[in-house]
């Protein structure tokens, strides 16, 4: 079955046994004995726990679900409830007593004491007075860095979050000799939507060349729950952020966008197949080429 939607045409049907054979292979490759994958609830690691039952076997798979004190529950409900679904083994493991630890709470105590809508005001509303007291678009302030105390201290607060969870994913893959298998598709990839050293290191990455709409495809091919293809995609890192928030359009324009510049297609073209506007198009760009320095690793002197 050939998927076509603007730039992205997608043989499924070949590109779901491709990745199934490159996570046997490298099984294989690298002498593990099964999969381990940080399960969060979101499609992509639901889509990537599919993936390895089916490379490997129930058997061999383990899901590890890392929830800490600002998660959705639901999210967490949703996690165990396709683990069940599949009959996977699973394990839940609270990083709060850790975050708690580093003093990392102690950053944003005020508002996580009200309920989970009054959380999601705080955060919308500090959100926005931030960026006005920048003058930028937070999130490639995020990207590119910024001499503001409050910026560094939103993002020390969330991404420790992402890295203290791969520490703890590795340390599992290699008690149970598993690949550690990341989540990351292309979108966030490209973007910089993603935490260096947290959700952007694995063994393996089977999404990391597809789009976001590429992976719901291949989540309905799958047979994966309408649920969990339909659910709003977020970061689940602080209340009230979800993806649509932070890269200001769809996911639907954003791969469109993507996938044209990846071309080289003329922006009129990009617009036309994206309906995206040149500010939009531009702004995509320059997420691409901020967030650069997230997919090198250390730079070593020569």
């Amino acid at each position: 079955m050939i998927k076509k939607e603007g730039f992205i045409n997608t043989d499924i049907e070949k590109t779901v046994k491709a990745i199934i054979d490159f996570i046997r292979r490298y099984a294989i490759d690298l002498k593990r004995n099964g999969a381990l994958i940080g399960l969060s609830g979101g499609l992509d690691s639901c889509v990537t726990l599919k993936l390895c039952i089916e490379a490997l076997g129930r058997d061999r798979v383990r899901a590890i679900i890392l929830p800490e004190r600002d998660s959705d529950p639901t999210q967490m409900r949703d996690a165990k409830k396709f683990a069940e679904s599949l009959s996977v083994k699973y394990t839940v493991k609270r990083i709060s007593p850790i975050l708690w630890w580093l003093g990392v709470y102690r950053l944003y105590p005020p508002s996580f004491l009200f309920s989970r809508s009054v959380q999601k005001r705080f955060v919308i509303k500090h959100r926005k007075k931030l960026s006005k007291a920048i003058g930028k678009d937070l999130y490639l302030a995020n990207l590119e860095g910024e001499n503001n105390q409050e910026l560094n201290k939103g993002l020390a607060f969330y991404r420790i979050k992402h890295r203290i969870r791969s520490s703890i994913l590795f340390y599992y893959s290699e008690l149970y000799n598993y690949l550690f298998v990341g989540t990351s598709n292309k979108s966030e990839w490209l973007t910089g939507f993603f935490v260096k050293y947290g959700d952007g290191v694995a063994d393996i990455m089977p999404l990391i060349s597809l789009f976001k709409t590429q992976v719901n495809d291949i989540a309905s091919y799958l047979n994966i729950d309408a649920y969990f293809i339909e659910k709003a995609p977020s970061p689940d890192l602080i209340p009230g952020i979800t993806d649509s928030d932070m890269l200001k359009m769809s996911y639907g324009k954003l791969d469109q966008i993507l996938a044209g510049l990846e071309r080289n297609m003329t922006e009129d073209k990009i617009g036309r197949i994206s309906g995206a506007t040149e500010e939009e198009i531009e702004r995509v760009r320059s997420m691409i080429s901020k967030s650069e320095n997230l997919r090198t690793w250390p730079i070593g002197f020569n």
